[in-house]
């Protein structure tokens, strides 16, 4: 034990010293420790100055109730769903993982597996204590505040119960994963039954909350009554106490008994798992590794930067094969046989993602058309195409950044520099426009307060939006190409932002001018809108072309 917590104390004190000598660990640490330094601030001005509820002209007694009960829905489901998921991977899939350093070195060593496995856990239960407090402190205290109570000493309650059940749940998914990993013939049977009896509960659930949500459409009663089906309300019986238990500073606001019985049950189940995990005489060794082994290869495609790896490494671990319904020939010559290769690499996803791109819109927009009552709301609900065109044109940058790695490449086809940068501002304008074009489609036919024309103005003002700004993302992307370094990942995305956001400003103008001071229709609206972001976007691609003309931005 005397070695693995020397390597622990090593581990810490040299990764603080790599970060205070490496400018490349130092200035992304400063970046969010002044992000942590703002939020802190924020709340202590909140919690000083928050209003009371009686300021808003309700009562506390009553919004509390409400909202007590509306929340310890939403969270005992979410436990129990997540539950669920953890449990069935177990079968399958570990969740004891193990860094490449200590397979290569900590594991050949004749240290015991238990004491291997017990500083493990200790590590893990640290780390996620650690964040459910932040959480709990930095979420809980202002909201707790405007509730006009407090979240001390019963916030400790909620974050001791939250603890005790996650603990709780990572011991029991650890330990069936060893189990069925080196007996699985022997309790095929017992892990069918597990299996089925979730799958019961999670349906029961599911369908009780689809009946009152279809016969009423209230979504919070609907919440409610999904919550309290009577199977999964015993099958997950744990995440109903810690539900009940995470609002111990609401309940005691209305003055309610807070039962401490049950947090001594979860504590009771969390020592109990973790003893029968320590009482396993099998090799830990042996189900971490390929887990280990995936995890880290998908880690190094995340600090690589590279999206396209990370969208392959992701493809691999689910072993999804690509969609293959439609057959796309080669097409095409020069910059346009470049961007029809852009378009294809994009189709590249499991049926599964493919299935949820094509569901997603039609299910959001009746999602909203059965929460919101107020026609007027509704009406101007294609204003959220313009939002989602600008959150959109930001995350095509990691896709373009990930393709000039092989700049070398592309600088050796016979197209000039303008028209490389074209291709790349233009995939992403055209899968920008379909998404565009599937949430407008869904509104027009599930939503009929909108069929007017700002439905129209919007869908194609978002359009010439988005091409406006992923301009504005590709000059950062080449200036700062090489994803590996994290300072050049921050100052590209601080700069992505900025000139995002200088992109939007001319269709704010206009758009408050002509259409809010002026008040013409909005189709009259968005025709300057159009030109003003083509002009902008063309300039955008013009800059990029000539960086990219005079850079290398492979850095060979």
């Amino acid at each position: 034990m005397k070695p693995l917590l020397y390597l622990e104390y090593r581990q810490t004190i040299n990764s603080i010293k790599n970060t205070l000598r490496s400018p490349k660990r130092l200035i992304p640490a400063l970046f969010v420790a002044a992000f942590a330094f703002a939020w802190i601030m924020q709340t202590v001005l909140l919690l000083a100055n928050a209003p009371r509820p009686g300021q808003f002209g309700w009562k506390t007694l009553g919004a509390t109730v409400h909202i007590e009960s509306l929340v310890h829905s939403g969270a005992f489901l979410l436990l129990s769903f997540g539950t669920a998921v953890f449990i069935f991977q177990a079968f399958s899939t570990g969740s004891l993982i193990f860094s490449i350093p200590h397979i290569d070195f900590l594991f050949p060593t004749p240290i015991s597996r238990r004491s291997v496995l017990l500083m493990k856990l200790l590590r893990d239960y640290v780390k996620y204590t650690l964040w459910i407090a932040g959480a709990a402190i930095f979420i809980g205290a202002p909201v707790m505040q405007t509730l006009g109570g407090s979240l001390y000493p019963y916030g400790l309650v909620s974050i001791a119960a939250l603890v005790a059940y996650l603990l709780f749940v990572i011991n029991v998914t650890h330990t069936l994963n060893i189990i069925f990993t080196f007996s699985f013939e022997r309790f095929k049977q017992l892990g069918i039954a597990i299996k089925i009896l979730l799958i019961l509960a999670i349906a029961s659930s599911v369908v009780v909350g689809t009946w009152h949500f279809a016969s009423t459409g209230s979504a919070d009663f609907s919440l409610r009554d999904a919550a309290d089906s009577p199977v999964i309300k015993t099958v997950f019986a744990p995440a109903d106490w810690c539900s009940s238990l995470i609002l111990s500073p609401v309940t005691a606001l209305n003055a309610q008994k807070i039962r401490f019985d049950k947090l001594l049950l979860l504590w009771v189940l969390a020592f109990v798992s973790f003893m029968a995990l320590l009482s396993r005489k099998e090799n830990i060794y042996e189900p971490s590794l390929g887990v280990s082994v995936k995890v880290a290869r998908m880690k190094q495609a995340m600090r690589s930067g590279d999206a396209t790896a990370l969208r392959v490494q992701t493809l691999q671990e689910k072993g999804a094969r690509r969609a293959k319904l439609l057959f796309f020939p080669q097409f095409g010559q020069g910059a346009t046989a470049l961007l029809w290769k852009n378009l294809l690499v994009r189709y590249r996803m499991s049926w599964g993602q493919l299935l949820l791109i094509a569901f997603l819109p039609p299910a959001l927009v009746i999602a909203i058309q059965r929460l919101v009552v107020w026609e007027e709301l509704l009406q101007n609900l294609p204003f959220i195409l313009v939002y989602m065109a600008f959150l959109l044109s930001i995350t095509v940058q990691p896709q373009v950044r990930a393709e000039l790695k092989h700049a070398n490449i592309l600088k050796a086809m016979p197209i000039s520099a303008w028209n490389v940068v074209f291709v790349q501002v233009m995939s992403g304008t055209i899968y920008l426009a379909l998404g565009t074009a599937a949430f407008a489609g869904s509104m027009w036919l599930f939503v009929p307060a909108t069929r007017t024309s700002l439905l129209l103005a919007c869908t194609i003002g978002s359009i010439f939006l988005g091409f406006a700004c992923i301009s504005a993302t590709v000059i950062p992307a080449l200036l700062y190409p090489d994803t590996r370094d994290q300072a050049q990942n921050v100052f590209c995305n601080l700069l992505g932002v900025s000139l995002v956001a200088v992109a939007l400003v001319p269709t704010v103008v206009l758009g408050v001018i002509l259409g809010i001071l002026l008040r013409f229709s909005a189709i009259v609206v968005v025709i300057p809108v159009c030109v003003i972001n083509a002009i902008l976007g063309f300039a955008g691609i013009g800059v990029s072309g000539a960086i990219f003309r005079r850079f290398d931005p492979s850095g060979d």
